[in-house]
Protein backbone atom coordinates (compact mmCIF):
# COMPACT_ATOMS: atom_id res chain seq x y z
CA UNK A 1 0.00 0.00 0.00
CA UNK A 2 1.34 3.64 -1.29
CA UNK A 3 0.57 6.88 -0.50
CA UNK A 4 -1.41 7.69 -3.14
CA UNK A 5 -3.63 5.16 -1.72
CA UNK A 6 -4.49 8.27 0.77
CA UNK A 7 -4.54 11.15 -1.80
CA UNK A 8 -5.07 14.14 0.95
CA UNK A 9 -1.64 12.66 2.27
CA UNK A 10 0.43 13.55 -1.39
CA UNK A 11 -1.44 16.82 -1.97
CA UNK A 12 -0.16 19.71 -0.84
CA UNK A 13 -2.08 22.30 1.14
CA UNK A 14 -1.08 26.05 1.51
CA UNK A 15 -1.15 26.43 5.50
CA UNK A 16 -2.72 30.07 6.10
CA UNK A 17 -3.29 31.56 9.13
CA UNK A 18 -6.80 30.31 9.37
CA UNK A 19 -5.57 26.52 9.03
CA UNK A 20 -2.60 26.82 11.53
CA UNK A 21 -5.27 28.34 13.86
CA UNK A 22 -7.96 25.11 13.21
CA UNK A 23 -5.50 22.78 13.36
CA UNK A 24 -3.58 23.37 16.68
CA UNK A 25 -7.64 24.08 18.00
CA UNK A 26 -8.03 20.12 17.00
CA UNK A 27 -4.47 19.35 18.82
CA UNK A 28 -5.27 21.57 22.03
CA UNK A 29 -8.83 19.19 21.97
CA UNK A 30 -7.50 15.64 21.43
CA UNK A 31 -4.71 16.77 24.45
CA UNK A 32 -7.42 17.65 26.28
CA UNK A 33 -9.62 14.86 25.99
CA UNK A 34 -6.71 12.35 26.66
CA UNK A 35 -5.69 13.92 29.77
CA UNK A 36 -8.91 13.85 31.35
CA UNK A 37 -9.75 10.60 30.41
CA UNK A 38 -6.56 9.40 31.88
CA UNK A 39 -7.39 11.84 35.06
CA UNK A 40 -11.08 10.29 35.35
CA UNK A 41 -9.21 6.42 35.21
CA UNK A 42 -6.81 7.60 38.07
CA UNK A 43 -9.26 8.75 39.98
CA UNK A 44 -11.66 6.07 39.78
CA UNK A 45 -8.56 4.22 40.57
CA UNK A 46 -7.66 5.82 43.91
CA UNK A 47 -11.68 5.51 44.53
CA UNK A 48 -11.20 1.86 44.36
CA UNK A 49 -7.99 1.85 46.32
CA UNK A 50 -9.37 3.23 49.05
CA UNK A 51 -12.75 1.49 49.26
CA UNK A 52 -10.88 -1.56 49.42
CA UNK A 53 -8.40 0.16 51.68
CA UNK A 54 -11.74 1.07 53.96
CA UNK A 55 -13.60 -2.05 52.98
CA UNK A 56 -16.28 -1.81 51.01
CA UNK A 57 -18.83 -3.91 52.71
CA UNK A 58 -20.13 -2.42 56.00
CA UNK A 59 -21.82 -4.45 58.77
CA UNK A 60 -24.98 -2.19 59.85
CA UNK A 61 -25.49 -1.21 63.47
CA UNK A 62 -29.45 -1.07 64.47
CA UNK A 63 -30.59 1.66 66.77
CA UNK A 64 -31.92 -0.04 69.88
CA UNK A 65 -35.75 1.01 68.95
CA UNK A 66 -35.22 -2.25 66.64
CA UNK A 67 -34.39 -4.36 69.78
CA UNK A 68 -37.15 -3.15 72.27
CA UNK A 69 -40.94 -3.54 71.86
CA UNK A 70 -43.16 -0.80 72.31
CA UNK A 71 -43.51 -2.05 76.38
CA UNK A 72 -39.97 -1.62 76.75
CA UNK A 73 -38.93 -5.59 76.73
CA UNK A 74 -35.98 -7.12 74.70
CA UNK A 75 -37.08 -8.52 71.37
CA UNK A 76 -35.23 -11.27 71.06
CA UNK A 77 -36.28 -11.93 67.89
CA UNK A 78 -34.65 -9.15 66.84
CA UNK A 79 -31.58 -9.77 68.39
CA UNK A 80 -31.67 -13.27 66.22
CA UNK A 81 -32.39 -11.01 63.11
CA UNK A 82 -29.52 -8.86 63.52
CA UNK A 83 -27.06 -11.78 64.27
CA UNK A 84 -28.04 -13.98 61.17
CA UNK A 85 -26.97 -10.44 59.41
CA UNK A 86 -23.83 -11.19 61.37
CA UNK A 87 -23.15 -14.86 60.68
CA UNK A 88 -24.02 -14.08 56.94
CA UNK A 89 -21.52 -10.80 56.72
CA UNK A 90 -18.78 -13.15 57.85
CA UNK A 91 -19.99 -15.94 56.01
CA UNK A 92 -19.99 -18.21 59.33
CA UNK A 93 -19.03 -22.34 58.57
CA UNK A 94 -21.46 -22.73 61.56
CA UNK A 95 -24.34 -20.11 61.29
CA UNK A 96 -26.66 -23.25 60.55
CA UNK A 97 -25.94 -25.10 63.19
CA UNK A 98 -26.10 -22.35 65.83
CA UNK A 99 -29.02 -20.92 64.17
CA UNK A 100 -31.17 -24.16 64.49
CA UNK A 101 -31.56 -23.92 68.09
CA UNK A 102 -33.90 -21.67 69.76
CA UNK A 103 -32.82 -18.46 71.33
CA UNK A 104 -32.93 -18.48 75.05
CA UNK A 105 -31.45 -16.76 77.94
CA UNK A 106 -30.65 -19.43 80.40
CA UNK A 107 -26.98 -20.47 78.90
CA UNK A 108 -28.46 -23.72 78.71
CA UNK A 109 -25.54 -26.18 76.71
CA UNK A 110 -25.49 -26.15 72.64
CA UNK A 111 -28.30 -23.33 72.30
CA UNK A 112 -28.13 -19.74 71.37
CA UNK A 113 -28.49 -17.53 73.91
CA UNK A 114 -29.26 -13.98 73.23
CA UNK A 115 -28.90 -11.52 75.95
CA UNK A 116 -29.11 -7.85 76.80
CA UNK A 117 -27.75 -8.32 80.30
CA UNK A 118 -31.29 -6.59 81.76
CA UNK A 119 -29.65 -3.11 80.88
CA UNK A 120 -31.73 -1.74 77.98
CA UNK A 121 -28.75 -0.64 75.47
CA UNK A 122 -28.58 -3.88 73.46
CA UNK A 123 -27.11 -1.97 70.26
CA UNK A 124 -24.08 -0.94 72.80
CA UNK A 125 -24.02 -3.52 75.55
CA UNK A 126 -25.09 -7.33 74.77
CA UNK A 127 -24.05 -10.60 73.14
CA UNK A 128 -24.91 -13.78 72.00
CA UNK A 129 -23.37 -16.73 72.35
CA UNK A 130 -22.99 -20.95 72.84
CA UNK A 131 -21.58 -23.17 74.89
CA UNK A 132 -20.51 -25.77 72.93
CA UNK A 133 -19.24 -27.48 76.50
CA UNK A 134 -18.63 -26.84 79.91
CA UNK A 135 -17.37 -29.38 81.51
CA UNK A 136 -17.28 -29.52 85.19
CA UNK A 137 -15.79 -33.07 86.09
CA UNK A 138 -12.10 -32.12 83.76
CA UNK A 139 -12.09 -28.41 84.50
CA UNK A 140 -12.73 -27.15 80.64
CA UNK A 141 -14.94 -25.46 78.51
CA UNK A 142 -15.41 -24.28 74.99
CA UNK A 143 -17.49 -21.17 73.93
CA UNK A 144 -18.59 -19.09 71.18
CA UNK A 145 -18.62 -15.36 71.50
CA UNK A 146 -20.82 -13.12 68.95
CA UNK A 147 -21.04 -9.32 69.00
CA UNK A 148 -22.48 -6.97 66.51
CA UNK A 149 -20.46 -3.70 65.36
CA UNK A 150 -19.48 -1.67 68.35
CA UNK A 151 -21.45 -3.80 71.06
CA UNK A 152 -19.54 -4.66 74.37
CA UNK A 153 -20.12 -7.50 76.62
CA UNK A 154 -20.30 -5.90 80.49
CA UNK A 155 -17.67 -5.47 82.41
CA UNK A 156 -17.70 -8.54 84.75
CA UNK A 157 -15.40 -10.93 86.68
CA UNK A 158 -14.90 -14.28 87.78
CA UNK A 159 -14.87 -15.73 91.33
CA UNK A 160 -14.66 -19.37 92.68
CA UNK A 161 -17.65 -21.52 92.35
CA UNK A 162 -19.13 -24.65 93.21
CA UNK A 163 -16.05 -26.01 94.64
CA UNK A 164 -14.26 -24.93 91.42
CA UNK A 165 -11.68 -21.74 91.21
CA UNK A 166 -12.54 -18.99 89.16
CA UNK A 167 -12.48 -19.22 85.41
CA UNK A 168 -9.66 -18.18 83.80
CA UNK A 169 -10.11 -17.65 80.03
CA UNK A 170 -8.18 -16.82 76.59
CA UNK A 171 -9.75 -15.23 73.79
CA UNK A 172 -9.29 -15.97 69.84
CA UNK A 173 -11.08 -13.79 67.30
CA UNK A 174 -12.65 -15.84 64.26
CA UNK A 175 -14.00 -13.09 62.21
CA UNK A 176 -13.92 -9.29 62.75
CA UNK A 177 -11.92 -7.37 65.23
CA UNK A 178 -12.23 -6.64 69.23
CA UNK A 179 -10.76 -4.41 71.79
CA UNK A 180 -9.79 -6.49 75.17
CA UNK A 181 -10.15 -4.42 78.35
CA UNK A 182 -7.91 -5.23 81.28
CA UNK A 183 -7.81 -3.38 84.35
CA UNK A 184 -5.68 -0.52 84.90
CA UNK A 185 -5.71 2.93 82.78
CA UNK A 186 -8.69 5.65 82.76
CA UNK A 187 -11.26 6.81 80.97
CA UNK A 188 -8.32 9.29 79.48
CA UNK A 189 -7.32 6.45 77.80
CA UNK A 190 -10.28 5.92 75.52
CA UNK A 191 -9.32 9.30 73.93
CA UNK A 192 -7.18 7.34 71.48
CA UNK A 193 -9.52 4.84 70.16
CA UNK A 194 -11.72 5.58 67.45
CA UNK A 195 -14.65 7.49 68.82
CA UNK A 196 -17.54 5.27 67.83
CA UNK A 197 -15.73 2.95 71.08
CA UNK A 198 -16.68 5.76 74.07
CA UNK A 199 -19.96 6.48 72.37
CA UNK A 200 -21.19 2.92 72.99
CA UNK A 201 -19.42 3.12 76.73
CA UNK A 202 -21.77 5.57 77.21
CA UNK A 203 -24.45 3.82 79.09
CA UNK A 204 -21.96 2.08 81.27
CA UNK A 205 -19.72 5.15 81.71
CA UNK A 206 -22.75 6.81 82.95
CA UNK A 207 -23.63 4.19 85.52
CA UNK A 208 -19.54 4.36 86.94
CA UNK A 209 -19.62 0.83 85.95
CA UNK A 210 -16.05 0.61 83.59
CA UNK A 211 -12.92 0.38 85.34
CA UNK A 212 -11.14 -1.38 83.06
CA UNK A 213 -9.18 1.00 80.79
CA UNK A 214 -6.49 -0.86 79.51
CA UNK A 215 -7.78 -1.82 75.77
CA UNK A 216 -5.65 -4.14 73.67
CA UNK A 217 -7.14 -4.24 69.62
CA UNK A 218 -7.50 -7.73 68.47
CA UNK A 219 -7.38 -9.10 64.61
CA UNK A 220 -8.44 -12.40 62.84
CA UNK A 221 -6.51 -14.96 64.17
CA UNK A 222 -5.04 -13.13 67.51
CA UNK A 223 -5.03 -14.88 71.01
CA UNK A 224 -5.11 -13.02 74.21
CA UNK A 225 -5.28 -14.63 77.48
CA UNK A 226 -7.56 -12.99 80.76
CA UNK A 227 -4.99 -10.72 82.91
CA UNK A 228 -5.38 -12.81 85.72
CA UNK A 229 -7.83 -14.77 87.72
CA UNK A 230 -10.52 -12.64 89.56
CA UNK A 231 -9.61 -9.17 86.96
CA UNK A 232 -12.40 -7.06 85.60
CA UNK A 233 -12.69 -7.62 82.06
CA UNK A 234 -14.42 -6.63 78.86
CA UNK A 235 -14.87 -6.66 74.84
CA UNK A 236 -15.96 -4.95 72.63
CA UNK A 237 -16.41 -5.44 68.64
CA UNK A 238 -14.78 -3.39 65.72
CA UNK A 239 -17.16 -1.71 62.85
CA UNK A 240 -17.85 -4.50 61.35
CA UNK A 241 -18.92 -7.12 64.68
CA UNK A 242 -17.00 -9.75 65.83
CA UNK A 243 -16.88 -14.05 66.70
CA UNK A 244 -14.95 -14.97 69.22
CA UNK A 245 -13.47 -18.25 70.37
CA UNK A 246 -13.17 -18.75 73.57
CA UNK A 247 -11.07 -21.48 75.84
CA UNK A 248 -11.64 -21.86 79.34
CA UNK A 249 -12.03 -23.93 82.72
CA UNK A 250 -14.88 -24.49 84.05
CA UNK A 251 -17.54 -21.65 84.09
CA UNK A 252 -20.19 -21.28 86.89
CA UNK A 253 -22.99 -19.16 86.68
CA UNK A 254 -22.30 -18.19 90.42
CA UNK A 255 -19.09 -17.24 89.99
CA UNK A 256 -20.21 -14.51 87.33
CA UNK A 257 -20.37 -10.79 88.59
CA UNK A 258 -21.00 -7.52 87.11
CA UNK A 259 -20.02 -4.23 87.60
CA UNK A 260 -22.82 -2.71 86.98
CA UNK A 261 -25.63 -3.08 89.98
CA UNK A 262 -28.49 -4.19 87.83
CA UNK A 263 -26.35 -6.38 84.94
CA UNK A 264 -27.67 -9.92 84.95
CA UNK A 265 -27.88 -13.09 83.02
CA UNK A 266 -31.04 -12.55 80.98
CA UNK A 267 -32.95 -9.79 79.95
CA UNK A 268 -35.03 -6.74 80.20
CA UNK A 269 -38.62 -7.00 80.73
CA UNK A 270 -41.57 -4.85 79.89
CA UNK A 271 -41.82 -1.99 82.48
CA UNK A 272 -44.37 -2.06 84.87
CA UNK A 273 -47.66 0.34 84.41
CA UNK A 274 -47.50 2.75 87.19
Amino acid sequence: MSLSTFPFMTRSYPMNRSRWFAALTVLMVLALSVSTFAFQNSRRGGIREGRAARGERVMPKHENSFYYKADGSFNEEAGRQAFEELFRFHRYSLAKTVLDAAPNSSLAGDKLWILDFNLGDFSNVGMAGIFFVNDKEHGYFGHEIYLLPYQMIPEHWHVAAEDKPAKHEVWQVRNGSVWCFAEGGSEADLDALPVEVKNAMKSQLDAKAITAFQAKELKVGDMLPLSGLDRKHFMMAGPNGAIVTEYASFHAASGLKFSNPDGKVGNTEAKKAE
